[in-house]
């Protein structure tokens, strides 16, 4: 287990105050901030690059925060790879062993297999100079793994590639934790990577931890509006709580007039009657109604009438701009490709929405 408590670092006009962090044994764990927010300055004091000024770090049972770099058992990968330019691939991806005067043969059969998943068998006599951009990524990982750290790190380890490399090393990436179940922390401001690999994440957003939970409950379920905007999430409303229903099972959100029928079990934190509160329409769990088509009982609490002001092709789905006749309120829809063809759908048209229970989560 990875542990990180009140980790407290001055670095000129940077400052980090109590960030604290728990990592499995085992877990793939991102840390997901914006820009500038600390992510690389916090994988850095890990390694034993800055002194915090105060705080504590465990690595499985040993306390590691004064400890040199050399022996905190921990691998690191940074954006630029740091490949040895000298050696060749095999030397490069054996480095660490060596650095730590373990057996070659102990390991012979663990880096055999690392070689052979990352795909890199007919590399290891070529140099860095001649490696693309893909191969140079996969050797930093194989020389990262290659001494079984306790801890590897990652820093944007596959920022710079080509849409199809990257999904290629991301698969990778994927078969390497489910075969050999390295702990893992990597730092990136890729959603689309942090939902394939993540067991868990950490959203880090002005110096402060926002949310920790699973991938689905940190995408589907943010606990603030700050949470939902770093995420990209759009839809979001600012409503009062107006009243309970079904025996106390929903509440009623009212937002520019209209009324949402919100579930009990969608509410980040105490609903009570008066209080505002966010509302998040998840784009893809909304429906637009055929006409003329019956309408399941569970969906008739969330029905409203409006216009479609906008229609964008994204390539694998559509984005429909849509707005309520009351309230005027606009929300946009995701909508696959094959039930976009069936739905005949143009600018200007009157449609009705249905608002599944899934499409609806609300945060104080």
């Amino acid at each position: 287990m990875i542990k990180i408590e009140g980790l407290t670092i001055l670095l000129g006009s940077f400052h980090l105050k109590d960030f604290r962090i728990e990592i499995a044994e085992g877990e793939f764990h991102f840390l997901l901030g914006p820009t500038g927010s600390g992510k690389t300055l916090i994988l850095e004091s890990i390694i034993g690059l800055h002194k915090p000024k105060k705080g504590k770090i465990w690595i499985g049972e040993k306390e590691v925060q004064t400890l040199p770099p050399e022996q905190r058992e921990i691998s690191y990968v940074p954006q630029d790879l740091a490949l040895f330019p000298h050696l060749s691939v095999k030397e490069n991806i054996l480095y660490g062993i060596r650095a730590k005067n373990h057996s070659l043969k102990t390991y012979e059969e663990y880096v055999g297999s690392l070689v052979q998943v990352m795909k890199v068998e007919h590399l290891l006599e070529r140099y860095p100079a001649n490696l693309s951009g893909g191969e140079k990524k996969r050797v930093a990982l194989l020389r990262a793994l290659a001494p079984k750290p306790k801890l590897l790190l990652l820093d944007e380890p596959l920022s710079g590639l080509d849409p199809s490399i990257k999904f290629e090393i991301q698969q990778l990436l994927k078969t390497l934790h489910t075969s050999f179940h390295p702990t893992v922390l990597c730092v990136s401001h890729d959603f689309e990577e942090a939902y394939l690999l993540g067991d868990k994440m950490t959203i880090f957003i002005d110096g402060k931890v926002e949310q920790v939970g699973k991938r689905d409950d940190v995408f589907l379920k943010p606990r603030s509006k700050y949470v939902a905007y770093f995420l990209g999430l759009k839809n979001l409303y600012r409503g009062k709580v107006l009243t309970k229903e079904d025996m106390d099972r929903r509440w009623i959100l009212g937002i520019n007039g209209l009324r949402f029928s919100v579930p009990a079990s969608a509410w980040e934190g105490q609903a009570e009657i008066g209080k505002e509160m966010d509302l998040y329409i998840r784009p893809e769990e909304v429906m637009i109604l055929r006409e003329g088509k019956s309408v399941k009982e569970s969906l008739k609490r969330n029905i409203f009438e409006g216009e479609i002001l906008d229609i964008t092709n994204r390539g694998r789905h559509h984005t429909v701009l849509f707005q309520t006749i009351e309230g005027r309120i606009p929300f946009e829809i995701s909508i696959p490709n094959y039930a976009f063809r069936n739905l005949d759908l143009s600018v200007g048209k009157s449609v009705k929405v249905a608002l599944r229970d899934e499409s609806l989560w609300v945060m104080e």
